[in-house]
């Protein structure tokens, strides 16, 4: 089978087994998803072209409407992205973090069954887990805005601007802390560029006394 068939094979089988879970595969862009009253969450899989097939990677990712709705009163991006952004998103290599690879390759038909039990037992044993866990906005404040160094998600363009609508949101204590790390971070990063959006996210910030119902 060509490339794509296989591909398109991996997806179809895949979905077969986490279907149940309710997340619906586009597979087109790779992803099962999974709608929830106040945003989503993706699983999604990253297929690198490689020249003897593809090497996947695993990505998982949590939107929140609330942030993602205030973020994009500011933001540089085109109307037409403003609901397909994620809150928060990681690869699980990155998440798990010990020093290996959790990709698989799928190299020629042989490789599908093989592949699809790997990435479904990083699904239930990883992605359900994670989206469990960072299903709130205090627990997402809890591990992106950190004192001292950068959180795992940390992105470098919007971490920051995600950071301190999440300290806003929860009534975090260190907003002051915060909001003067961001601006700082954006000063100096990428030559400014990100710095008046970062200022007028921060107005539209003030204009909210409390979290939006």
């Amino acid at each position: 089978m060509s490339k794509q068939t296989n591909k398109n094979r991996l997806l179809e089988l895949l979905y077969d087994h986490i279907k149940q879970y309710n997340f619906v595969l586009n597979k087109q862009l790779a992803e099962f998803t999974k709608k929830q009253k106040d945003g989503w969450d993706k699983f999604h899989l990253i297929f690198l072209n490689r020249s003897e097939g593809w090497e996947i990677n695993i990505g998982m990712l949590i939107r929140k409407d609330i942030v993602e709705n205030i973020y994009h009163k500011a933001s540089y991006f085109e109307p037409k992205y403003h609901k397909t952004t994620p809150t928060l998103g990681i690869t699980v290599e990155n998440f798990i973090n010990d020093g290996k690879e959790y990709r698989c390759y799928l190299n020629s038909e042989n490789d599908i069954e093989k592949c699809v039990t790997y990435i479904e037992n990083l699904f239930i044993k990883i992605a359900l887990p994670f989206f469990e866990k960072y299903d709130s906005l205090k627990e997402m404040d809890r591990v992106i805005n950190i004192k001292n160094g950068e959180s795992i998600f940390f992105g470098p363009i919007y971490g920051g601007s995600l950071g301190i609508i999440l300290v806003k949101l929860v009534g975090n204590t260190n907003y002051s802390f915060f909001l003067e790390k961001y601006y700082n971070y954006y000063k100096n990063f990428s030559d400014g560029f990100y710095l008046p959006e970062y200022e007028k996210l921060v107005k539209v910030l003030d204009t909210i006394s409390s979290p939006p119902g």
